[in-house]
């Protein structure tokens, strides 16, 4: 699974650093996205946007000789719209009062098809793409109003996940952070001695990228405007609870970010240490499926003793992922490409197969299936996160009727377990429980988005298709 879409905001007090710390920042979130890049600019006078398929190292020409104090970033994984340089972020725009603005958001307008009607009765839309929607409803009145009261007008209309950034033309011009009121999507805020800085996640903030201090996660329903060094908080809207997407720690995230003060890595190492508490099969290695099974596979590992190895040689310039492509022969084609197992640890071995989650299952069968060709004895699965049973309206792509766990539906945790297991060809099977996710996150069950493991969501949902999210 990829998740769908970076951003990344920078406000610096030497114009001559700008592209740098977009650029860096960018890779650092390359992960959230890796179909299309953009970015806009301003240099006190006017802005530009600048926006090119694939990935950011693949587009470096981007950000040569780019100049600026201010600018806003994104990476794309489409959710909503064609994956398309027409649909590509940052989405330049004017508003009613004659204001140029730009937007970049990470997330999914649930009700996107009905405020689509609505934006018809007033314009043309130009894209396929809900951030467009969102930049109507945030922008339209700039210059007749204030951005703080747009947004507190219009959010209660607007369902869903978003954490966006925009870009508001003027001298000078305005760098603005929204972080919806549920807070589905991380959005935090760094600083350092050149500028101020906004990203999807504080990985980006780290030495080795933009080298600022991560100062804290914005708060959900949180609106920050910046200009210059002044930063400016307005609490738009106020929610009686959060719906923080369970997903960013489980696989989402960057083991190395920290999200409302949790470190992925923990979580991650808590999940598997929590699995080998419920299930100790007779196993004589522990295998991770690289990379998203490694934080897991190691805290499994501690907890039970069992030794840690490398079962599987990743090849790394196979950038394609299995879970996004169209059709099931594509799928199995990638899969095999992708992880080659290793028989010199694998061949007359028990083993213990780790990983985050099962989507629809056929990265798994085909891992199952080469294991047991190189010589595996037994095969056992471990599963990070509990079964995957329903849809998610708010930006993950994939749909219930996909989902490998979904048919048996209403049976005992230990029941899909075996059933979801014998499909995939294996000896066992365990999911780790919804209590044993909550345990390892740390928050309270009314804190986290649970939709697609137990199919209660925090907003009123329609059931869309793939096919009608990608028109």
């Amino acid at each position: 699974m990829r998740d769908h879409c970076g951003v990344l905001g920078a406000y610096v007090f030497k114009e001559n650093h700008l592209s740098r710390y977009l650029y860096d920042g960018l890779c650092a979130l390359q992960h959230r996205g890796q179909e299309s890049v953009g970015i806009t600019v301003h240099d006190g006078r006017s802005m530009k946007t600048l926006k090119r398929l694939g990935l950011v190292s693949q587009a470096p020409f981007l950000f040569e000789g780019v100049k600026g104090i201010c600018g806003i970033g994104h990476n794309r994984y489409s959710t909503t719209g064609r994956s398309s340089l027409e649909n590509a972020q940052p989405l330049e725009m004017v508003s009613r009062g004659g204001v140029r603005y730009s937007i970049a958001f990470n997330g999914n307008i649930s009700n996107y098809f009905e405020l689509i009607e609505e934006i018809r009765a007033d314009r043309k839309l130009e894209t396929t793409s809900d951030a467009e929607v969102l930049g109507y409803f945030f922008g339209r009145d700039l210059g007749l109003k204030d951005i703080a009261t747009i947004v507190s007008e219009n959010a209660p209309r607007i369902q869903g996940a978003y954490s966006a950034v925009m870009l508001i033309d003027g001298r000078p011009p305005k760098l603005v952070a929204i972080r919806d009121p549920l807070g589905f999507r991380p959005l935090c805020l760094g600083r350092n001695e050149d500028g101020i800085f906004i990203a999807s996640e504080s990985v980006a903030f780290e030495e080795c990228y933009m080298d600022a201090r991560f100062e804290r996660d914005i708060e959900p329903g949180e609106l920050l405007i910046i200009e210059g060094s002044e930063v400016k908080s307005v609490r738009f809207q106020n929610s009686d609870r959060h719906a923080h997407c369970m997903f960013e720690w489980v696989y989402f995230a960057r083991p190395d970010s920290i999200l409302e003060s949790i470190p992925v890595y923990t979580v991650r190492e808590r999940l598997g240490s929590l699995l080998a508490q419920e299930y100790r099969p007779r196993v004589d290695v522990v295998i991770p499926v690289p990379d998203s099974g490694r934080s897991a596979a190691a805290g499994y590992s501690m907890a039970s003793g069992i030794p840690l190895k490398e079962g599987f040689q990743k090849d790394r310039y196979i950038d394609r992922r299995s879970f996004i492509m169209p059709d099931q022969e594509q799928r199995e084609a990638i899969v095999k490409k992708k992880l080659n197992p290793l028989p010199s640890v694998v061949k007359g071995k028990r083993i213990l197969l780790i990983d985050d989650s099962i989507v629809r299952g056929t990265s798994m069968r085909g891992y199952v299936q080469s294991l047991r060709k190189r010589g595996a004895l037994e095969i056992h699965l471990g599963i990070s996160c509990p079964p995957l049973i329903d849809w998610c309206p708010y930006g993950i792509d994939y749909y219930e009727g996909e989902l490998i766990a979904r048919k048996f539906l209403g049976k005992p945790l230990e029941e899909i377990c075996r059933l979801v297991g014998r499909e995939l060809g294996a000896d066992s099977l365990c999911y780790n429980s919804l209590e044993n996710l909550i345990k390892a996150i740390g928050l309270p069950k009314e804190e986290l988005c649970l939709g697609c493991l137990t199919g209660v969501y925090p907003h009123r949902v329609k059931v869309v298709t793939r096919e009608e999210r990608k028109r």
